[in-house]
């Protein structure tokens, strides 16, 4: 049995008229019949009373049609299910970060996941960035936030932020006098 074959009965069924379910489902009524009868072979019993003037369920037909539609309806979420997973909206996403990224970056960035993918369960993943290039290459974590730059061809990076670097001395110290790019401590 396949699932044409229920979703033909079902079409049938449903507008117990073999010309307007053919229509329905885009094929040819003479095929459709040949199907249903086929259907009604590998079952071993009758799910339609046929007349030239009208089509009529029968009693195992109401039946089987109560549990085609289940069946269908369940093939239908699992195709749903799959979809979902297939685009990262459920399952599993395991995050590596650098410590930094705890004070603003990452609770940011997982507020605004979690609202878009509720169904993701978010693991958490404190590591270096050399364990996270590690870890990414042994598929341990799916996403790292790492500080550039990285030496890792097999890695696709995205630039999320840039944040400058800066250099903070006590004021009495030789470098301090410098005004190239460091600041010193009380100015």
């Amino acid at each position: 049995m396949e699932l044409r074959h229920l979703r033909y009965f079902v079409t049938v069924a449903e507008e117990l008229h073999f010309g307007r379910a053919a229509t329905r489902l885009s094929i040819v009524q003479p095929s459709l019949s040949q199907q249903i009868r086929q259907l009604e072979d590998e079952l071993g019993f009758p799910l339609l009373y046929r007349t030239k003037r009208y089509v009529e369920l029968t009693d195992a037909g109401k039946v089987f049609l109560s549990e085609a539609q289940q069946v269908l309806a369940q093939v239908r979420e699992a195709k749903r299910a799959a979809q979902r997973a297939y685009r990262g909206e459920v399952g599993r996403l395991v995050v590596g970060y650098i410590s930094s990224s705890t004070y603003d970056l990452l609770p940011m960035m997982l507020r605004v996941y979690r609202e878009r993918f509720p169904d993701v369960e978010v693991a958490l993943r404190e590591l270096t960035t050399q364990e996270q290039l590690r870890a990414l290459e042994r598929e341990y974590i799916q996403v790292g936030l790492l500080r550039l730059p990285i030496s890792a061809p097999m890695v696709n990076v995205e630039v999320v932020r840039r944040e400058p670097i800066v250099c903070v001395l006590p004021e009495k110290h030789p470098l301090a006098m410098r005004t190239d790019r460091c600041v010193s401590a009380g100015r």
